[in-house]
């Protein structure tokens, strides 16, 4: 995109601080072809009328000359938009009318390459936020039937926490290994479920690693016993011991 906008034929070299577009005493004068000072000479008599940070900003020599190469021994005034309609309300000519309106809208109010860029980069960053709410959403909306397992559930809420914040938020439940009972590790083995309760005491092996504690209803009563169900792995531990066991026997 040019740096330079045509303005009642004639050209001024795109210059913005601060993120907004301003211009300079000579730009004006240009423009308006009003001789050389003129432009200044109505912002110095009004001068109190103006806020500075507002209507104009003041850089020094060296600042004038590395941001907008123009030599400046006095340092140098950038008008912004409000700054330019109350230094050329003494200008009521034919000519001045159209000038303005052309800064105005051509230069003033027109977007700079950045600020477009700027505003792509928001309009794609919103898009992808409403899909990601959109994809959250949907998670939510089957976490809330009635119907699904709550565990399910967690994890739906857990996922769309997630999606949203861009990192988990919410724990996902803990993954319940398989458990078995002493009859049915027995069985595996060759051994009474008896057996294997001894072998499971005498080797500390009903620990969090190897099972875990459940409330049970009592095979010979109406009672709730604390029943200890082993995970898979402590299949391979069982059998080493039993080996161990039985080679001792044959010495």
């Amino acid at each position: 995109m040019s740096n330079i906008v045509k303005i009642n034929n004639n050209s001024i070299q795109i210059k913005e601080f601060k993120g907004q577009r301003v211009v300079t005493f000579k730009d004006i004068d240009i423009v308006h072809q009003r001789p050389e000072g003129t432009a200044r000479r109505n912002f110095n008599e009004n001068k109190h009328r103006f806020i500075e940070e507002v209507d104009y900003f003041i850089r020094n020599s060296y600042e004038a000359k590395e941001e907008y190469k123009i030599t400046a021994p006095n340092g140098l005034v950038l008008i912004t938009e409000s700054g330019y309609l109350m230094l050329v309300k003494s200008f009521t000519d034919d000519l001045a009318w159209e000038v303005q309106r052309q800064l105005v809208n051509s230069y003033f109010r027109a977007k700079s390459a950045k600020s477009l860029l700027v505003d792509k980069q928001k309009e794609i960053e919103a898009r992808y936020n409403n899909s990601l709410a959109r994809k959250a959403n949907v998670l939510l909306k089957i976490a809330a039937n009635p119907d699904i397992n709550p565990r399910y559930r967690q994890v739906l809420q857990a996922q769309a926490s997630a999606i949203i914040a861009g990192k988990p938020l919410l724990p996902l439940p803990e993954l319940e290994q398989k458990t078995y009972s002493a009859e049915e590790i027995g069985k595996m083995l060759g051994i009474s479920a008896n057996a294997v309760g001894r072998l499971a005491k005498q080797y500390n092996l009903k620990t969090d690693q190897y099972g875990k504690w459940y409330h049970d209803k009592s095979k010979y009563s109406a009672k709730e016993v604390e029943t200890f169900r082993y995970y898979e792995n402590v299949i391979p531990v069982l059998q080493e011991v039993l080996a161990e066991m039985r080679g001792r026997w044959k010495q």
